[in-house]
């Protein structure tokens, strides 16, 4: 082979390779440095929830350091609402009741998740349905739900606390706006409103926390639209947008501003983020965006993004970022710990640190200065 051709060949190789690690993180953290690093972190200004769940069995591991960290400093555990079984839930209790003993300044809490609207009723019925499987999804909600006070209840005289429920967390992508069909929007709204009657029922002092109630950005005209699974007439405590894209931070910026904007128009105060940590939607060739669930981005983003939700002096500077006093709670998608995200520990200690204002990143293999 020509020595010029080897040369062209070799300076390929390496712009390659340059561009395979550019604006990502290669650098993986053993199981034994996750541990070491969550035990030093300190715990968060405001509560975070992983929807739904931790990953693996972690939160069946009786007196597991990870877990009482995760709970110590999120100040919650999220459980599946449709799927928790009693000793889970056991555990959950004992773990935050554990943390509570140590009278932290945020009580450590149970959240909830739920899908709900495509458990019982047939997938394939548009929401104007209401025969025998609309009523059985409402009442399985229901069922589900008062289990779980049920065994919250016992979980806590066994350990004489008084551990809450605090988040009921519902993410429904089955029913979809349809713009000027005033009879199925109305039937949409009808739908969702009478899960969330249902959840305040039977927990009136939990937050409930709908997914993707808000502003997202899109391949329209404008490139931002209202998020379709909602009217903007159901019951909204809150609003929410996903903050799927951490590594475009202006994006995500312009995302939580223009929710708020909403959320101001609708009388609404709070606005909740979801955050992906370690994934979230990439710019496509053939499409606008897709999903990675396995993306670890360059790491000062998780800092940056902790830092701005969670300290007050960012959220006061709305221009500048954005209005993220707003968020009162905040909920990590996809879930803590789980093994389609790999280098998800990793991006939540940077998070972390840079929520409580730790500026240090080498043994997290930042390179920057």
């Amino acid at each position: 082979m020509p020595k010029r051709t080897r040369a062209i060949i070799a300076v390929v190789v390496v712009i390659f390779m340059c561009g395979q690690c550019y604006g990502s993180d290669t650098m993986r953290l053993s199981e034994a440095e996750i541990d070491a690093k969550l035990f030093e972190l300190k715990p968060l200004p405001k509560v975070h929830y992983s929807f739904t769940g931790l990953g693996g069995n972690l939160m069946d591991m009786r007196n597991s350091r990870r877990l009482y960290d995760y709970a110590r400093i999120t100040h919650s555990l999220t459980v599946s609402g449709e799927w928790v079984k009693q000793k889970r839930l056991d555990n959950c209790v004992y773990t935050c009741a554990r943390i509570n003993k140590t009278n932290p300044k945020i009580p450590a809490s149970i959240g909830a998740g739920f899908y709900p609207w495509i458990r019982k009723m047939d997938k394939s019925l548009p929401p104007t349905y209401r025969g025998p499987g609309y009523y059985e999804e409402i009442s399985y909600f229901s069922e589900r739900l008062k289990l779980i006070k049920k065994w919250l209840a016992e979980s806590n005289k066994k350990y004489n606390s008084n551990v809450k429920l605090s988040a009921i967390l519902l993410d429904t992508e089955h029913f979809t706006e349809h713009k000027g069909d005033n009879e199925w929007n109305e039937a949409v709204r009808e739908a969702l409103d009478a899960i969330h009657i249902q959840a305040k029922s039977i927990f009136p002092n939990a937050r409930i926390e709908w997914y993707g109630r808000g502003i997202g950005a899109g391949a329209g005209s404008t490139g931002w639209g209202k998020t379709p699974w909602w009217t903007g007439k159901e019951i909204k405590p809150s609003l929410s947008c996903s903050l799927y894209s951490v590594f475009e931070i202006e994006r995500t910026r312009e995302t939580f501003r223009r929710t708020c904007k909403l959320a101001d128009q609708m009388g609404v105060s709070d606005v909740t983020p979801w955050v992906a940590l370690a994934s979230g939607y990439r710019r496509g060739l053939k499409k606008f965006n897709y999903f990675d669930r396995d993306y670890s981005y360059d790491i000062i983003y998780s800092y940056m993004i902790g830092a701005e939700l969670n300290i007050r002096w960012y959220g006061d500077r709305t221009e500048r970022f954005a209005p993220y006093n707003r968020a009162k709670v905040v909920v990590f998608y996809p879930p803590a710990f789980n093994d389609r995200t790999p280098d998800w520990a990793k991006h939540f200690i940077a998070y972390v640190r840079g929520a409580t204002g730790v500026q240090d990143l080498k043994d997290l293999g930042y390179e920057g200065k």
